[in-house]
Order: C-alpha cells, then sequence, then structure tokens
C-alpha cells in the first residue's frame, strides 16, 4: 500500500503527450497487474478523449474482468493482455495467494478471445508439493486453451525460490528446507 496509482485522466495526459513527442501509438503498461478499476476507468477516459491507440498489459485473470469491461477494453484500443496462470491448479494456486481459480482464469482467457484481445500465460512448474500429476494436469489445461482459441502463447519456465519470498520467509507452510544463503551484499 505504498504506491499511488495515477488517475485515468493524468495517464490519458501521459499517452497524450508521448503521443506527441514520439509520432506513436502504441503502449505497453507494466504494471505487475493492471487493476479491473483502474482499466475500466481508463478506458472511459480513453473512448471520451477519442484516443486512437494500441496497448496492451499485464493482468491478472480475476473474476472482476466481466464480459462488458473486456469489450470496453477491446474497444479502447486493447490488443493483448498477459497474465499469470502460474501451476495452472487451484490448490497450489490458493497455496501461492494468487488470488485466482483455475475456472476464473479459463473464463477471462475465453471472454479476451472472444474480443479480440491476444493472451499470453505465464507458467510455472516445480513450485514446492506440486505434483507430477499436477502438472499433467496443467499441461493439459494450458493444451486445451490453445486447442479452443482462448490462449495465443504462452511462457512455462521452472519454480525459483527468491530470497524475500514468503516461501522463502516460510518454508515450512510449503514442505520444503532451505540451505543457509551465503553472505552477500547485493540482494
Amino acid at each position: 500500500c505504498r504506491y499511488d496509482p495515477a488517475t485515468p485522466a493524468t495517464i490519458c495526459n501521459w499517452i497524450e503527450e508521448v503521443m506527441q513527442q514520439s509520432g506513436f501509438n502504441g503502449f505497453h503498461f507494466v504494471d505487475e497487474a493492471l487493476p479491473p478499476l483502474l482499466l475500466d476507468g481508463l478506458c472511459d477516459e480513453i473512448l471520451r478523449r477519442g484516443l486512437q491507440i494500441e496497448w496492451w498489459g499485464n493482468i491478472r485473470f480475476e473474476k472482476r474482468f466481466s464480459i462488458p469491461l473486456i469489450q470496453k477494453m477491446a474497444v479502447a484500443g486493447c490488443i493483448a493482455v498477459t497474465g499469470g496462470l502460474e501451476t495452472c491448479c487451484d490448490r497450489t494456486l490458493k497455496l501461492m495467494r494468487k488470488g485466482i481459480t483455475v475456472e476464473q482464469a479459463v473464463r477471462v482467457l475465453n471472454d479476451c478471445a472472444d474480443a479480440g484481445i491476444l493472451t499470453h500465460a505465464y507458467l510455472m512448474y516445480g513450485f514446492p508439493t506440486q505434483t507430477l500429476e499436477e502438472t499433467q494436469q496443467a499441461l493439459e489445461i494450458v493444451r486445451r486453451l490453445f486447442d479452443e482459441g482462448a490462449l495465443h502463447s504462452a511462457y512455462w519456465h521452472r519454480f525459483a525460490l527468491t530470497a524475500h519470498s514468503d516461501i522463502s520467509q516460510h518454508p515450512e507452510h510449503y514442505s520444503i528446507e532451505i540451505d543457509p544463503l551465503p553472505e552477500a551484499d547485493f540482494a
């Protein structure tokens, strides 16, 4: 809670400045997960100003992304969204406190694709306590999403433990033991 987002009007002011300075109208919003409420206001402001832009950004595939919001995003120039499906398994998503379920994420992916918005998912394997069966089930869900046209691209990577994560701070909750870290001056 140490971050105050800019208002939709301020963001659109910045967009117009960049367009005037660069002549480009494509934008990548790099917020970790664009909040639906902010996106709703931003789309309203883009449409009110008649800005002809294309944009994409990271979202959390959560239930607050309704069909009307997703359709408004498409009309306001959204061409793609990226988000973390992570393990694509409800048990491990809950364990990592991701705030989504597989069912919600699949619905959002389908709704985005139906609105003409490209979708990309970040996935991981090797999350602590994740089973081989869960990994295989995730592969099957992702394969199905590609076949159905709900998912357009994905990147799968191996889980990597970071020093300041909740998992590192509370390894006992994840059935892991962590070797002592070497002394270091950085991170």
